[in-house]
């Protein structure tokens, strides 16, 4: 199919979706988005392509569509991209080692804080799931005694220096 037409693009990608051909699946996404014009779409687009990219395990990729998302003007998708962002901050995480990997469920928890109450509006089947990661990244955040020993006080600002939140800025909150 040459230049196929944005619907024609969606279809196709649907149907290597569902063979779990995500590659060729996100190649016809990428061409429905460079067709489509409404701010509306192109973010539900985006999502797509985003959650794709986490299928095929590119969470790198992911992170960057996801706050691509978060710059379009519409909003329909910003507690899907919210709500997958925390997930991909998490991910990138794995690669990481002690207090650095442990501070980034403070920027996870602040994803899925910011995508709940959209998500209650957007999606209300994933209100409870966002829920449950939340109260899940709560339970894996730095003990009180790390935060001591890192001479962090609670509340006060943090960088995270490693992932694919490395650079974002959040505050210091210590498990009990």
């Amino acid at each position: 199919v040459l230049n196929p037409s944005a619907d024609v693009a969606m279809a196709l990608a649907e149907s290597y979706q569902d063979i779990k051909k995500y590659d060729k699946a996100n190649q016809y996404l990428r061409e429905a988005l460079a067709k489509a014009t409404d701010a509306v779409e192109r973010e539900n687009l985006l999502v797509r392509v985003g959650t794709l990219e986490m299928a095929e395990n590119d969470n790198r990729a992911a992170v960057a569509t996801f706050n691509e998302v978060l710059k379009n003007e519409a909003e329909d998708g910003d507690g899907l991209a919210y709500y997958f962002l925390a997930q991909c901050y998490v991910a990138g995480a794995q690669g990481c080692s002690g207090f650095g990997r442990d501070a980034t469920f403070w920027v996870a928890y602040d994803m899925l804080q910011k995508a709940i109450p959209m998500l209650e509006t957007q999606q209300p089947d994933l209100v409870e799931n966002a829920k449950t990661l939340a109260a899940s990244y709560r339970r894996a955040f730095p003990s009180t005694e790390e935060c001591f020993f890192n001479e962090l006080k609670e509340g006060s600002s943090y960088t995270i220096n490693c992932g694919y939140a490395s650079g974002m800025t959040t505050r210091v909150r210590c498990r009990q």
